[in-house]
């Protein structure tokens, strides 16, 4: 600023100089006289001047020390120019009328701008040093309470650890524990468990032999109930032991025919249904209204059928027609195939009727009704039997359980007796060497209603066992001579030998 003033006052000076030096070149030029008049006041006055400049001089040296051009030696303009570039390098541009007063006054404020930035800028900062300092401090504080945090959970962490191993021990012993517990109790349920199931069986042995005493008693009190049905059908009135005939008090008004076969009992027996038979006999040929000839069948040689033996069959009675239903299944020798056709020969041939049965296609035949003496059930359940027939499907199999089911529930409605086949076989003294072929097919006997037999001629070369004229009974053109003859006494017997064709049905069905 002094300096700036400086230069104005050096400029003036000059200005004023050069204004007198004027004014005296023009009062010379108005005359010598005055000139020289005042040549003495001139160079006074010069010498004034000459004293003015050189302070001037000393002032404008001076002035140019203040502004900083010490070694200027070009003058004012010279002076001037280092000014104007000096003033556009500290402003960077500048026009003809920027003083240095003017750049002075802009680099003072932009020093002082400067100076509050930098004033500012350390009051930021000592403020971030502080705030550094405080982070610092804040940090170093944060990580000592980390540290201590982290010792203290790694110490409780240590304490959780050690307890949750002592508890996992505890555990893992427990679960051993309660594992060896389970396994002990399962092997004591398993031992439980097969004990049940012993108890199962054994007492499904005692149930299955519970049913057959229900099933024997049953048969003992119908038998019992009914009078008619307790005695003996007839009784053995002669018996030949060499060749094996014997002779029953039933003929033709009883309405006997042949082949039917009758059980033999002591002549004390009661109950015909129950005891034990000692053998069996087969009526051969009726030989009067209450006489008929019968083959020995099955006796033993220590208690052989001798005259006096009561004679017993649940298929037939004196002056009666028995009537069965069959169930489906029944299978006489156990092969697993149908043996309904030898069935019904055996009740029919005897003289008694089928009411109702089912059929190997699984359909009913005839009716049950209230009249119906007993049914004839299979010896297996119905489920076990469609099981192993390879024949049918699944819903053919289904179909005829629930036809077999309903036609035992319409017995059991009607409180028709149950019997099994075996038990029914062992009744009727039935015994596999007596071949029966079915009712009414070529080659067997065909039987009337009124029970008089009718010839049936032999396809093979067996012959015919009876005639409408018992006497004219043909001699066998085969290997079976005629058993029974009513020209001998005693009937010549027969070889021994059986016809081929009582086996062909059984050996076609094996196959």
């Amino acid at each position: 600023m002094a300096q700036s003033n400086a230069v104005t006052a050096s400029l003036v000076v000059f200005m004023g100089l050069s204004g007198v030096l004027g004014t005296t070149t023009y009062i010379g030029a108005k005359g010598a006289s005055e000139t020289r008049q005042q040549v003495e006041a001139v160079k006074q006055e010069s010498s004034d001047l000459q004293s003015q400049q050189s302070k001037a001089s000393s002032g404008y040296k001076a002035l140019a020390e203040k502004l900083g051009y010490p070694d200027n030696e070009g003058g004012f303009e010279k002076l001037e120019e280092q000014i104007q570039s000096d003033i556009k390098g500290a402003l960077g541009t500048v026009d003809q009328n920027t003083t240095y007063r003017d750049a002075l006054l802009a680099v003072g404020r932009e020093y002082k701008h400067n100076l509050e930035e930098s004033r500012k800028y350390n009051a930021f900062k000592e403020s971030a040093e502080g705030i550094a300092s405080a982070h610092t401090e804040m940090t170093t504080t944060q990580q000592e309470t980390f540290t201590q945090a982290r010792a203290d959970q790694d110490s409780s962490y240590a304490a959780a650890k050690s307890d949750s191993d002592d508890r996992l021990q505890a555990l893992k012993t427990a679960s051993q524990a309660q594992t060896d517990g389970l396994t002990n109790l399962e092997q004591e349920t398993k031992k439980e468990i097969a004990a049940e199931n012993q108890k199962a069986i054994d007492f499904k042995e005692a149930s299955d032999n519970l049913q057959a005493i229900n099933r024997n008693l049953s048969a003992r009190v119908d038998e019992l109930s009914n009078a008619d049905y307790e005695r003996a059908d007839g009784s053995v009135v002669y018996s030949d032991q060499v060749l094996k005939v014997a002779r029953l008090n039933i003929g033709s008004k009883d309405g006997v025919r042949p082949l039917t076969t009758f059980n033999v009992f002591p002549p004390d027996t009661i109950e015909m249904s129950v005891d034990k038979a000692k053998g069996s006999v087969q009526v051969v040929r009726t030989l009067g209204d209450h006489l008929c000839e019968a083959k020995i069948l099955e006796d033993e040689m220590s208690d052989p059928v001798l005259a006096g033996d009561l004679i017993y069959t649940p298929l037939w009675r004196p002056g009666k027609v028995i009537r069965y239903a069959l169930d489906y299944g029944l299978d006489v020798n156990g092969d697993g195939i149908s043996d309904l056709d030898e069935v019904m020969n055996l009740i029919l041939s005897s003289g008694a009727e089928v009411a109702a049965y089912i059929d190997d296609d699984g359909v009913v035949q005839g009716e049950i009704t209230g009249d119906v003496y007993k049914i004839v059930r299979s010896d297996k359940q119905i489920t076990d039997v469609v099981a192993h027939d390879s024949s049918r499907n699944q819903g053919d199999r289904e179909k005829l359980i629930k036809v077999d089911e309903e036609f035992l529930k319409t017995a059991k409605d009607l409180e028709i007796p149950e019997i099994y086949l075996k038990d029914f076989l062992a009744s009727v003294g039935y015994k596999e060497t007596a071949k029966i072929t079915r009712y009414r097919q070529k080659g067997g006997v065909d039987l009337q209603d009124n029970g008089v037999s009718l010839p049936q001629a032999a396809a093979n070369p067996v012959a015919p066992i009876h005639n409408k004229n018992a006497d004219k009974a043909e001699a066998a053109p085969g290997i079976v001579a005629p058993l029974f003859r009513s020209d001998s006494e005693p009937a010549p017997v027969s070889t021994g030998k059986v016809s081929d064709y009582y086996f062909r049905k059984r050996a076609t069905r094996s196959e």
